[in-house]
């Protein structure tokens, strides 16, 4: 159990979040138990009577109890069918199986066990074949990590491991007190499914830095089999370099980050203390915000979120207040008042979200959920014939011509305009988000040795050089191949591409305000300051 300030530490340098699906079978079981069962209130204290006093007759049963003759008979049937009592003449005295209840009990109350039939569907995970209990039950989804046993065997052989785990969980299974197997009848082997399991991500300060990881689930937190699944799911993944971080650096003047960069080294733990735990450095600007994690993580959702409704608020107003100047201007004869510095607010607006180089990336429902909610800001109003919201967060992911369609399989059920390019930015390290001319968030996904998490470091800015410079890094990149998009959807895929190209020549024409260096980096003027 962790406390208080260490979950909200976690909270605060979480770095990713991640779901595994577990492979899980349903299975219907069949079986008699033995289990323990009460009796009637009146039987079981004529029993008792008859315990205390050896023997009694019916006579002495019905001016005990004050019963009628046909009451006498049904409690004394009773008894009889159950083999609690029998004849001794014509007199009525406990069996051995009843007396040997009362002998084995430590308060003379009889506990007495009958075998009934038991039957229910179970759900055991197919990786530790445990109980799985209450479960989602999702069929194949290409966005959540697939979990692999390492016993083969389990999976050809899924009724014998079945029938095993609930003999040695039954006590979990069935909720009836002190009740046994008595013979198990059948097991029905039925469909198989994925276990939804979100893991996250944080980074672990205590020694060198290192990406530790939790989960918050009862049933699978503490499983070994189900660790491993994990730790050998992550480790297949190819491991990134951080070569490109300068470059970074440059791109976007970034001078904190510069702060904590030497030649070849970056000094993560030393970032993380001063910007994002003790706040004791950040940005002199207050149109830029420091990031730390992903996109789709709670804290940061929000946080972007908040800042684009901001920014399209800020938006509107500024429209407002120009229009309202014309008015004034037209009806006294004075000239209309200069452009408004943001254009005023349109049907919709365009989103471009570039994920960086990694099949690790968004691979959680929360990204989808933050998609949706961006689309819901940017297109308010906007549906598609059908009356399904068409999106305005484009979202593209690396990938070469041979891997275009098994990457787009991945996130095809997360984002509904998504595309692949054989390009990627800062050697597929850098993720960005840009609703153009307003708002920007640019991270740099930062890779620990031996680690499978990258850990995503940059910031969240609406300053125009921050803008201009993320406009031009990828106009750059596209001009070089223009025809290197590929739509997940086939149709309409080619006219939705070439959308896209607009949208990006369009972030070229808003750049053209900046001068590029030698090689062909934006050149950015934003200016250093001390962080008090």
């Amino acid at each position: 159990m962790i406390t208080v300030e260490e979950k909200l530490l976690r909270d605060r340098l979480s770095v990713d979040e991640i779901t595994f699906a577990i492979p899980a079978q349903s299975f219907a079981i069949s079986c008699a138990i033995s289990a323990e069962e009460a009796l009637p209130v009146v039987t079981e204290f004529a029993l008792r009577v008859a315990y205390v006093c050896g023997s009694l007759s019916p006579t002495q049963i019905q001016e005990f109890f004050g019963f009628s003759s046909k009451e006498t008979d049904a409690v004394i049937q009773a008894l009889l069918s159950e083999r609690l009592i029998q004849w001794n003449d014509d007199q009525l005295e406990l069996t051995s199986y009843a007396l040997a209840r009362f002998q084995d009990s430590s308060d003379n109350l009889p506990r007495f066990f009958k075998i009934q039939e038991w039957s229910a569907e179970v759900v055991f995970d197919l990786i530790s074949f445990s109980p799985a209990g209450r479960t989602s039950r999702l069929k194949r989804v290409r966005s959540q990590v697939e979990l692999a046993t390492r016993n083969f065997d389990k999976q050809s052989r899924t009724i014998q491991f079945a029938e095993q785990s609930f003999q040695q969980n039954f006590r979990q299974i069935c909720t009836k007190e002190k009740a046994e197997i008595y013979k198990i009848s059948s097991v029905d082997p039925g469909e198989r499914f994925s276990i939804p399991l979100p893991c996250v991500f944080h980074l672990d300060l205590s020694g060198s830095p290192t990406v530790a990881r939790n989960i918050d689930d009862e049933s699978f937190g503490s499983r070994l089999e189900i660790a491993e699944a994990i730790s050998d799911a992550l480790a297949d993944q190819e491991r990134g370099n951080n070569e490109s971080l300068r470059d970074f650096i440059r791109t976007f003047d970034d001078g904190l980050l510069g702060r904590y960069a030497a030649v070849d080294t970056f000094d993560l733990r030393r970032y993380a203390q001063d910007v994002h735990l003790t706040k004791a450095a950040g940005y002199a600007d207050d149109r830029v915000t420091p990031m730390l994690g992903a996109l789709h993580l709670q804290r940061n959702a929000d946080m972007l979120l908040a800042r684009m409704q901001a920014e399209l608020t800020r938006e509107g107003v500024q429209a407002n207040e120009h229009s309202d100047a014309d008015s004034a201007a037209r009806e006294t004869g004075a000239e209309a008042t200069d452009p408004a510095p943001l254009p005023a607010p349109s049907a919709h607006h365009d989103a471009l979200w570039w994920a960086p180089q990694s099949v690790l990336w968004a691979r959680s429902r929360s990204a989808r959920d933050l998609a949706q909610k961006i689309d819901v800001l940017l297109q308010p109003q906007q549906q598609g014939a059908e009356g399904v919201r068409a999106g305005a967060v484009r979202v593209v992911v690396p990938a070469d011509r041979r891997a275009s369609r098994e990457r787009l399989s991945v996130y095809r059920d997360q984002f509904s305009r998504l595309f692949s390019a054989d390009i990627s930015l800062l050697n597929g390290n850098l993720e960005l988000l840009l609703i153009p001319e307003r708002l920007v968030c640019v991270m740099y996904h930062f890779h620990l040795a031996h680690q499978a998490i990258a850990v995503p470091i940059g910031f969240l800015s609406s300053h125009p050089d921050h803008l201009r410079a993320a406009g031009a890094l990828v106009s750059g990149r596209v001009r070089v191949k223009p025809g290197a998009f590929v739509a997940a959807r086939d149709e309409g895929g080619a006219q939705a591409a070439q959308d896209l190209v607009g949208l990006i020549e369009g972030l070229s024409a808003s750049s053209t305000a900046m001068t590029p260096t030698k090689d062909g980096r934006p050149r950015l003027t934003l200016k250093r300051h001390p962080i008090g």
